[in-house]
């Protein structure tokens, strides 16, 4: 190769790069603002949903075709939905730039959820609820359909009347702190006094629950209050 032809080459070379590199910084800062309009637009849902801020509730709006251009937008995007589609799991968004009339729809996932407390693996009935086979986790609030607990303390102590298999939200109806059958601890007094005896549950019951109780040193039926795992309490 000839030195004309040598330089004629390199010029074109150089003419082709600057084009090459710009190509790839528009494409990144297309990406970026992309991922800048998905963010506003899933805190839009979320300030709309939960002004106060008193809720738990994931946002994720649908990643924006890749084939779509957004242009830069000189002044703040604006944001609107209408309350239907407020109340929806998929929340459709619309994003307006007002300097060049541009809008965009978007779709935003809102999923509200709560601390659950469930069961770790499956468990039998009469097994002994423990820090070992139950956990927290947060979940979908429409996908509840019985009341839970949101703190494993609350049902540390408890026993499982029927079989549950992992995953399954704790049910306060399927717990017996104590259970029909067993031994109890009867106390029976007040701050100045206090008289404890043994007894027998007549039925199942949870924290505070009133049930009947026998006490087998007089055999006479009382209704005691539900004050722990094997220890009921009357008061006088």
């Amino acid at each position: 190769m000839n030195k004309l032809h040598y330089y004629q080459a390199l010029a074109r070379l150089v003419a082709i790069m600057p084009c090459f590199y710009t190509g790839i910084t528009a494409a990144d800062e297309n990406n970026l603002t992309k991922q800048q309009l998905t963010h506003q637009a899933e805190q839009f849902v979320l300030n709309q949903l939960d002004p106060n801020n008193i809720k738990t509730i994931d946002v994720v709006a649908t990643p924006i075709d890749a084939r779509v251009h957004v242009p830069v937008c000189h002044s703040d995007l604006t944001f609107s939905s209408t309350p239907e589609a407020l109340s929806q799991s998929n929340v459709m968004v619309k994003a307006q730039c007002s300097d060049n009339n541009w809008y965009i729809f978007m779709v935003v996932k809102a999923t509200e959820t709560q601390p659950v407390v469930v069961i770790s693996s499956t468990v039998s009935p009469g097994t002994l609820l423990t820090s070992d086979n139950i956990h927290v986790i947060n979940m979908n609030k429409k996908n509840l359909r019985s009341s839970t607990f949101a703190d494993i303390e609350d049902v540390i102590g408890a026993r499982i009347k029927r079989r549950v298999t992992a995953g399954r939200p704790v049910n306060p109806n399927n717990l017996c702190f104590v259970c029909k059958g067993d031994n109890v601890t009867i106390s029976a007094g007040n701050t100045s006094m206090l008289v404890k005896t043994s007894g027998v549950a007549l039925e199942d019951g949870r924290m505070g629950e009133t049930i009947q109780v026998k006490n087998r040193r007089s055999n006479k039926k009382v209704y005691a209050r539900v004050a722990g795992t094997g220890e009921v309490k009357i008061s006088i």
